[in-house]
């Protein structure tokens, strides 16, 4: 998983621990939230009927993909944090 590599490498190692907790912590509370939110727009799409259709689905899915395309963006601005800006600082000098 990214954000726990992320946060790994953006702390000191005696904080590794701790910065995973936390991206778990993150991780399992969204998961547990959206989880109702995800019902909710479902029955409000299907407008509440017994048997919700395949389209219902895609409507219901449809701004999750929008949150894919978001990290895909956000994920294309990451700062490198590893052995690649490491090299990079002793090559120039200059701060990450």
């Amino acid at each position: 998983m990214l954000p726990d590599t992320v946060i790994k490498e953006a702390n000191p190692p005696q904080f590794g621990g701790t910065s995973t907790g936390v991206i778990n912590f993150l991780n399992f509370t969204f998961s547990a939230l959206l989880g109702p939110v995800f019902a909710w727009v479902l029955h409000h799409v299907s407008s509440g009927a017994a048997q919700a259709e395949h389209e219902h689905y895609q409507m219901a899915f449809a701004p999750l993909l929008l949150g894919v395309a978001c990290a895909i963006v956000l994920t294309l601005c990451l700062k490198e944090t590893g052995s690649a800006a490491r090299r990079s600082f002793s090559e120039t000098g200059e701060e990450i």
